[in-house]
């Protein structure tokens, strides 16, 4: 009887596991946090957190066409996703260190937001990166289309009405601490080639 019961359990928390994205391209040192490395054609589901090292790298393809690159020494959580064709896309990721790009597929209503220790973002369809530092903080970049940033702390009354902060082609990018966002600026060609180096292609 208990071995039923287990084996309807696990079942059960089959039957709920939500596939979000398949592995497309992976390199160096990529896996699970679980220590089950990760390979191309790998379907993940949400809750999975995967981890790259020093020179690791893995391109996720979602299946709304949605892409997103884990650059090296990163960290990423799933954790929510729903794309299905009737109901508004839910997408949802906690970034705890290091450095994503994603190319999100345009999206009638729904929302993809990636979360930081310092950040929030909220998207709908657009190509950029986000990075967190050694010292927690975060750098948002756009490449094309729109994204909205807000620090992910509370923030100091007077202050509220600036954000979210917006980033589009000509001020596309921002940096956040807990508290604050700084207002969008223009990267530098420098600084979105160095980012660019470490995330490769997003095709």
């Amino acid at each position: 009887m208990r071995a039923l019961v287990l084996c309807l359990s696990l079942l059960s928390a089959s039957a709920f596991a939500q596939q979000a994205c398949e592995v497309m391209s992976v390199s160096g040192d990529a896996q699970r946090v679980d220590g089950k490395a990760l390979a191309v054609g790998d379907k993940l589901d949400v809750g999975t957190t995967l981890r790259t090292g020093t020179a690791g790298r893995v391109r996720l393809k979602f299946t709304d066409g949605s892409v997103l690159v884990l650059a090296d020494k990163s960290q990423l959580r799933i954790d929510a996703y729903s794309a299905a064709a009737s109901q508004p896309r839910i997408a949802e990721f906690l970034l705890e260190t290091g450095l994503i790009g994603q190319r999100v597929t345009p999206s009638a209503g729904g929302s993809w937001r990636v979360r930081t220790p310092t950040a929030v973002t909220a998207v709908r369809g657009t190509e950029f990166s986000i990075e967190v530092g050694d010292d927690r903080a975060t750098a948002v970049h756009v490449k094309t289309g729109e994204v909205d940033v807000e620090p992910a702390g509370p923030q100091t009354r007077g202050i509220k009405a600036r954000y979210p902060v917006r980033l589009e082609k000509k001020l596309n990018g921002t940096h956040c601490d807990v508290t604050q966002c700084v207002a969008a600026m223009s990267w530098t060609a420098e600084k979105v080639q160095r980012v660019e180096q470490r995330l490769g292609s997003l095709d």
